[in-house]
Order: structure tokens, then C-alpha cells, then sequence
């Protein structure tokens, strides 16, 4: 017969094969192909686990965000555990998003996140402006919360670039020169800027506006020299509205972001780089961690504020790590509520 779909096919044995063939190391976990049956195997199977000699198939898959270990919980920094995981894996159930998909779980800065909006936090997803506002919001409230300094971190909303790039020309100064009219960027350290391009892939553009340099973090390894012309304009216009100072703008790709392997992971690389550049942690996301990162979004979003790490908590906690908050998101007239991007 052929293998159940997401099954591994097993080996044929021939009807002449003796009963101690040597087994399939890679077949129903080691047990024997051999005489018995599939049933038996079954049998024998369910009693290893039972036992504990054996692993269940995909236990990871099953208990994501677990960590059996020390060692294991090293290898996934961003896991979650016990109650918080349950928590956010109800959230992003798949039936209940089918039954009730305009049910609201939770509001996040005036924005509603409804079970549809949530279910695009489960891999293979792409994410919505809704979810990355959302999450970005939070990361801006927890680093005002860290306060202390004078410099402090900035985030944009994922509607301030495609803004700012409206213009037949490219740019368009005026039309977001309101946008940070309560924040002064010139004194902040940091200022995060979420890129969508072309509704079809997410960027992060780090702007440091003390040294006037710009970091392109992209999880594909592109260049983006529209981007950078810019953003480079941009801060060079704010340095002269708000301070009279002409100042040259330096910029430059960051050639060791962590790669993405897939084709829908990228909203979520942002949202990782934003979170460790903001609280100034090692940048330790890949590929690998993606499912976990996605599930501390979702509980994380649920609660409406950020579970730091014990490193993060360390990193807020040093002098000059203070920062302040940003205005709530703003929506470009007549832009479609969710782009579908990944």
C-alpha cells in the first residue's frame, strides 16, 4: 500500500525474507520489518514509548517550545513552556480559526487581532501588517517601560516607508514630516523602520542617528539602494528641520542578518532583529528558531506585552539602555487593511 501522506514509506520486504533480516534502522523506530505485521510493530512501538525506551516521531513538532533539557533550552533561546505554551497554541488552532475567524482575542494599541489575523502567527504563514504593528508596538512600550537615558529607541510603523516613498519622484518628505511631530528623532539613538516591498517581502531599516548610519537588515541577503537613498534622505532632512545641521548619511547592508531558508519566514526575521536590536541582545535568531519565535509572538501579543529573556532583562537593565515609546500606527487612506506578504 502507499504511505499515508506525511508518513515515511516503509521498506518492502519480500515474501521470502527470512525472520531475522536485519531491520530498517530508519523504519517504526528501529523495530524489525520483518514477520508480524504493521499492527505488531504497532503494538511493540506503543509499548517502547510507553516504557520510555523510545521517543514518540516528531515530539518537537508536538511539544514545540519545550525544552527537555539545559542543553536543549541553550539550542532554542526563544522556546516557551508549560502554561504560556498552551496559551499560545490555543490561540493559533486551526479549527477554531475556521469556526469563529472574525472572533477578536485580543486588541493590541486601538487594533483588533482577530483568530484570522492570529492563525497568520502558525508556520508557513505570512505576516500581516496588523501582527508586525502590533508586535513592534509592544517591543516600543517595553523599551519605555526600561526608561533611563536620554537617548532611546524609535519604531515606525510598517505604513511610514511606503508613505514616504509615494511620491512620482520617490520621496516624499511632507508626507510623513507629522508622523514623529510629538518625538524628537534627532535624539534618539535608534530608530527601527519596518520595509514591506512590494507586498511581498519584509525589511528592517536601522537607522542610528547619532552616527548618521543606516543598517539594512534583510533575511535574503538582497540590496535595496532604493531604500537606502531613501531613508538617507530622510534623516539627513530631519537633522536639518529639527536641528539646522546638514549632516552626510553613511549606509550599508548587513551582510551577517541570519538567512531565512524559506519563502515565509521574513515578517518574522524583522520582528526578531527589531526585538534584540531594540533591547541590544546578540542577534540570536535563525531559520531553526522561526516556529518558537512565532509562538512567543503569539503569546506574547495575547498578553500585550513583552516576556524578556534573562539576557534581555540584563541588557534593559544597563545604564544608557533607556527608551522611549512611538505613536500609535498610522494607516495610509484607502490602503487594504491586510497586505498579503509574507
Amino acid at each position: 500500500r502507499a504511505a499515508a501522506p506525511g508518513h515515511r514509506a516503509l521498506a518492502a520486504t519480500k515474501p521470502d525474507a527470512a525472520p531475522d533480516a536485519a531491520p530498517d534502522a530508519g523504519a517504526a523506530g528501529g523495530l524489525p520489518l520483518g514477520a508480524g505485521g504493521g499492527r505488531a510493530r504497532s503494538r511493540q512501538r506503543r509499548a517502547r514509548i510507553a516504557s520510555g525506551e523510545v521517543q514518540p516521531r516528531a515530539l518537537a513538532a508536538v511539544k514545540l517550545g519545550a525544552a527537555p533539557d539545559a542543553g536543549a533550552a541553550a539550542a532554542r533561546p526563544w522556546a516557551l513552556e508549560g502554561s504560556e505554551l498552551a496559551v499560545a497554541s490555543a490561540a493559533l488552532d486551526s479549527q477554531a480559526a475556521r469556526r469563529s475567524p472574525n472572533e477578536v482575542l485580543v486588541v493590541v494599541r486601538n487594533e483588533p487581532l482577530s483568530r484570522r489575523t492570529m492563525s497568520r502567527l502558525r508556520p508557513g504563514e505570512w505576516l500581516s501588517d496588523e501582527l508586525v504593528n502590533g508586535y513592534l508596538g509592544l517591543l516600543a512600550e517595553s523599551c519605555a517601560a526600561g526608561g533611563g537615558a536620554a537617548g532611546g529607541v524609535h519604531v515606525m510603523s510598517t505604513f511610514f516607508f511606503a508613505k514616504l516613498n509615494s511620491s512620482p519622484s520617490g520621496y516624499n518628505y511632507e508626507g510623513v514630516r507629522r508622523w514623529t511631530k510629538n518625538v524628537d528623532l534627532c535624539a534618539c539613538s535608534l530608530v527601527l523602520v519596518p520595509v514591506n516591498l512590494g507586498d511581498s517581502h519584509w525589511i528592517l531599516a536601522q537607522l542610528d542617528m547619532q552616527r548618521k548610519h543606516i543598517e539594512v537588515w534583510d533575511s535574503l541577503h538582497h540590496q535595496h539602494p532604493q531604500c537606502v537613498r531613501v531613508l538617507s534622505q530622510y534623516m539627513a532632512d530631519e537633522w536639518l528641520a529639527r536641528r539646522g545641521k546638514r549632516v552626510q548619511v553613511t549606509a550599508a547592508h548587513c551582510d551577517g542578518a541570519p538567512l531565512q531558508r524559506n519563502g515565509s519566514d521574513c515578517g518574522v526575521f524583522v520582528c526578531a532583529f527589531a526585538r534584540c536590536l531594540a533591547l541590544g541582545t546578540v542577534v540570536d535568531v535563525s531559520q531553526a528558531v522561526m516556529p518558537d519565535f512565532r509562538m512567543r509572538m503569539s503569546f506574547e501579543l495575547l498578553q500585550r506585552a513583552l516576556t524578556l529573556r534573562e539576557c534581555e532583562a540584563r541588557a534593559r537593565a544597563t545604564p544608557g539602555s533607556g527608551s522611549i515609546s512611538v505613536p500609535r500606527e498610522k494607516r495610509l487612506p484607502g490602503r487594504r487593511k491586510v497586505r498579503r506578504h509574507h
